[in-house]
């Protein structure tokens, strides 16, 4: 065998893994948003060596006004610490197992209800221009959907933000962070690199948000945000 054959048959096994390690992974994530939503924080809590609501919340700082969207609010974790804070806050998810559990977690943590409805991001039950800041942590490929963006764009009031966590970077020599980053490059969960950042940047823009990529470090880890205004000055050209 020739040493490019080679390199194509170990290529295609490469691909042939990954492509079922995407597969898996796709069925993990929508049983454990459905069906098995009740192990949702025990799997969190494993993949982030008990680090994962700490990230979750590390968004507060960015948040501006006083009317917070969350977009897949996971089982509530940064619902209760919105309420907290002091904001008004909203959650769409598409997992009615979820939504109970978010709404449970809340009504104990901070005594007071979520406002938690069951929809789509590309379809947003909110009236226009209704909302200040609108925040998804760790989402899934949906955030990036034309019709996701263009929800929120509806949604949000001039000048408002989407703020939305990408993913982490996990620090530190411990073996359980050398375990983690491990793991994460085998389910392809690293970091987007800096052209697919710019990429996401121009696609924003396109859409009537002025975007900006931050970096946030906790402890030892750094969690890439990607914060985007709406632009009052321009119109996309859906609204036309």
């Amino acid at each position: 065998m020739s040493i490019y054959a080679n390199d194509l048959f170990k290529n295609s096994h490469i691909v042939i893994f990954f492509s079922t390690v995407s597969w898996f992974l796709r069925i993990f994530f929508h049983l454990l948003y459905h069906s098995f939503a009740w192990s949702y924080d025990l799997v969190a809590a494993a993949v982030s060596g008990g680090r994962w609501k700490d990230w979750v919340r590390s968004v507060l700082p960015l948040i501006e006004g006083k009317d917070v969207l969350e977009l897949g609010i996971g089982t509530g974790t940064l619902q209760a610490a919105l309420i907290a804070a002091g904001y008004r806050t909203f959650g769409v998810d598409q997992s009615r197992h979820i939504l109970r559990i978010a709404k449970n977690k809340v009504r104990r943590t901070v005594q007071q209800p979520a406002m938690l409805v069951r929809g789509l991001a590309q379809q947003i039950p909110l009236s226009s221009s209704s909302m200040d800041t609108i925040v998804a942590t760790f989402p899934s490929e949906y955030i990036a959907h034309p019709g996701t963006l263009a929800a929120c764009r509806r949604v949000l009031r001039p000048r408002g933000l989407l703020v939305v966590l990408l993913g982490v970077q996990v620090g530190g020599g411990s073996i359980v962070s050398i375990l983690l980053r491990g793991i994460y490059r085998v389910t392809g969960q690293t970091l987007p690199d800096r052209n697919t950042l710019e990429e996401s940047r121009i696609k924003l823009k396109e859409y009537g948000f002025n975007a900006r990529i931050e970096t946030i470090a906790y402890q030892q880890d750094l969690l890439t945000v990607i914060v985007a205004a709406s632009d009052s000055a321009s119109q996309p050209e859906f609204f036309k």
